[in-house]
């Protein structure tokens, strides 16, 4: 089995309806899918305009890229001319914006472009035109999307979708000149098992924010009011709103932990499957945050390795890095609160009762 035929698996409907659902979207697209002109229905080749150029210099930044611009200009250039390097650009700038959503909108535009102009479109020469569709398997897509790990069951099924229909398009072409989009697959498959696939209540793996830094829009995800959450990352954006406040309340530490002790470990019911060599596949914490709870421990600083421990706990795969409980239970013994204590025991034995292979 491909991995793409693992991602369609994972996404837990048939091929047949994800195309369908991908198809029904490319309306949205018409006015960026029409033909130029019917003596040049892909427009001429955007290689020296100006705009083009533009774009690739926001795209080349190292930093303070300014993913609007390149929105706005994709679009302008796509009335005058259909070439893949502008589309792949825009999917790397949508993803930036808006997660996986943003990189879904771009791939089903691929999609459309595809389907209808095939090798008419720039640049036409099969090395240019095969490394301007697998730039989309490059390292600035793949570092980008690691960004957001968080798993939304509508995104990641429209996702699968689109590539469905270029994979259909590209399985055509020679098989010297067709792209290869297998590093993409991979690390999609990756994320949606890291993040506990498409019917995880709450993500199992999630960013150290919500949105991604641009030019434009730079803030920490806002948790939405109750009645809108509509994700399980909406969900842990509005736990961590009520932790911090239960934190700062007189003998508030206890119903904040396990308050988010709930939502990330009581909704796990499987953890993600190891690779093909038997590794696990979840994410190590990081050496600074080892670092940290190492030197807290040291310290004697009981009070500030609660804090750290559970800010810890609420990012990204942590909630599986077991060490975090011993540090906790370390901080409560070691400052007479044993009772506590003999809770934080209490919900690791069932976790590990729970989950059997999660200790090995």
């Amino acid at each position: 089995m491909s991995i793409l035929q693992n991602l369609v698996a994972a996404s837990q409907l048939d091929e047949s309806v994800l195309r369908q659902q991908a198809r029904s979207r490319q309306a949205q697209w018409q006015s960026w899918l029409s033909p130029i002109s019917d003596s040049q229905p892909t427009g001429s080749d955007p290689g020296y305009d100006d705009d083009f150029q533009r774009i690739r210099e926001e795209v080349n930044k190292i930093s303070g890229v300014d993913t609007v611009l390149i929105c706005q200009l994709a679009g302008q250039l796509l009335a005058t001319t259909k070439d893949i390097r502008i589309v792949t650009y825009y999917c790397w700038a949508r993803l930036h914006q808006d997660g996986e959503a943003g990189l879904a909108d771009g791939l089903e535009l691929l999609a459309g472009l595809l389907q209808r102009y095939g090798m008419q479109l720039y640049p036409q020469r099969d090395r240019s035109r095969k490394a301007a569709i697998e730039w989309l398997a490059g390292t600035r897509i793949l570092d980008s999307l690691s960004l957001f790990p968080e798993v939304v069951r509508e995104d990641a099924r429209r996702t699968v979708g689109a590539l469905l229909l270029i994979d259909d398009c590209l399985t055509t072409e020679p098989e010297t000149s067709r792209p290869d989009l297998q590093a993409l697959w991979g690390a999609l498959e990756s994320r949606l098992i890291k993040g506990g696939g498409v019917d995880a209540v709450v993500p199992q793996n999630v960013g150290n924010r919500g949105l991604a830094q641009t030019a434009s829009r730079m803030a920490e995800y806002e948790a939405p009011v109750l009645s809108n959450i509509t994700s399980g990352q909406d969900l842990l954006a509005q736990a961590r709103t009520l932790t911090a406040y239960l934190r700062v309340q007189p003998d508030g530490w206890l119903a904040a932990h396990r308050l988010m002790k709930s939502l990330r470990h009581d909704t796990l019911t499987i953890i993600p499957a190891p690779d093909a060599e038997g590794k696990t596949r979840i994410e190590p914490p990081r050496a600074d945050q080892r670092a940290m709870l190492k030197r807290l421990y040291l310290q004697q600083s009981w009070s500030e390795i609660l804090e750290q421990a559970d800010s810890t706990f609420s990012r990204g795969a942590n909630h599986l890095w077991l060490d975090l409980q011993w540090y906790i239970h370390q901080a409560l013994v070691r400052s007479g609160q044993d009772v506590l204590a003999d809770i934080i025991i209490a919900d690791l034995k069932g976790l590990l009762r729970r989950l059997t292979g999660l200790k090995h």
